[in-house]
C-alpha cells in the first residue's frame, strides 16, 4: 500500500538522480520475490544514504541535525513495505552529528526494524549506492560494476538504496498520503525539496521550496545577491552552469 502512495505522490530520488522513489522499491520486492524461489537468505536490505558526498551541498546535514527521527520514519516505513530485515543510516566517518543520531537510534528499540548506524570512509565515491552497499557487505568502498544493488547489494542480498532526504518525505508520505504531497510542485516532480544556496548570496543556507522554483524565487529567499554574478552552478560541482541572463 505505501508503494502505491509513493507512486501517487510522484515522489524522486533527492540524491541527485531523480528517479522514481515507488519504481525502486518495487524493483527491491521483485528482485527479493525472484530470489527466495531460488534460495535462502534473500531478504532485502535497506540503506539510508546520508553521506552528502557532494561538497556543494548542506541539506542532509541539516536533516541529520535537525529530524534525525524523520529519516529513521522514513528507513523503518521503506524496511516494512519491502519485507526488509536488517536497516542502515550511513553518514560519513566524523560527521558531527554521530552521538545525536546514536541516541535517535536508541530511542526506537522497540521497532520490529532496528536501524544501525555505519560509518563508511570520507571519500566521494564511497557514497555511489553501488560503492555504498559493496563496503557495508564488508568489502572496499569503490563503485561495483554489473548488478545494480537491488538486484544484488549488500552481501548479495536486494539492497534498497534511499538518499536521506528521499526517505524523510518517504515518512511524511506514509503518514499523510501520496496526494497530500503531489499538492504542491511540479507535476512531472511533485513535492518539495532541499536547496542548498551559497556564493554571492546575503544569507546563504539550507531552504525547503516546492520543484520548480525559479532561481530568482530562490535567490530572494535568501536576501539576494551581495554582488553581481555571472552565472549560476546548478546540481552539483559538476552540473550545469546557468547564465545569469
Amino acid at each position: 500500500g505505501l508503494i502505491d502512495e509513493i507512486a501517487t505522490s510522484g515522489l524522486r530520488g533527492r540524491g541527485g538522480g531523480w528517479f522514481p522513489t515507488a519504481r525502486k522499491m518495487q524493483a527491491v520486492v521483485e528482485s527479493a520475490a525472484g530470489r527466495r524461489q531460488r534460495s535462502a537468505g534473500s531478504r532485502p536490505v535497506v540503506i539510508a544514504n546520508a553521506m552528502e558526498g557532494e561538497p556543494a551541498s548542506g541539506k542532509d546535514a541539516v536533516l541529520l541535525a535537525h529530524v534525525p527521527h524523520l529519516i529513521l520514519d522514513g528507513i523503518q516505513a521503506a524496511a516494512a513495505t519491502v519485507g526488509a530485515t536488517d536497516a542502515y543510516l550511513a553518514v560519513h566517518r566524523g560527521t558531527p552529528s554521530i552521538d545525536d543520531l546514536d541516541r535517535a537510534i536508541a530511542e526506537r528499540r522497540s521497532h520490529p526494524v532496528r536501524v544501525e548506524l555505519i560509518t563508511p570512509p570520507v571519500r566521494y565515491v564511497a557514497s555511489e549506492e553501488s560503492a555504498l552497499s559493496h563496503w557495508a557487505g564488508g568489502d572496499t568502498a569503490t563503485p561495483v560494476h554489473g548488478d545494480r544493488p537491488f538486484e544484488r547489494g549488500m552481501n548479495g542480498r536486494p539492497t534498497l538504496v534511499q538518499n536521506a532526504e528521499t526517505l524523510a518525505h518517504l515518512g511524511l508520505i506514509a503518514r499523510n498520503g501520496g496526494a497530500w504531497f503531489a499538492e504542491v510542485g511540479d507535476a512531472e516532480a511533485p513535492g518539495t525539496t532541499l536547496v542548498t544556496v551559497g556564493g554571492r548570496v546575503r544569507q546563504p543556507g539550507v531552504i525547503e521550496v516546492a520543484t520548480g522554483t525559479p532561481v530568482s524565487e530562490l535567490l530572494a529567499r535568501c536576501g539576494d545577491l551581495d554582488s553581481p554574478v555571472d552565472g549560476f552552478l546548478t546540481g552539483r560541482l559538476v552540473g550545469p552552469i546557468v547564465d545569469r541572463a
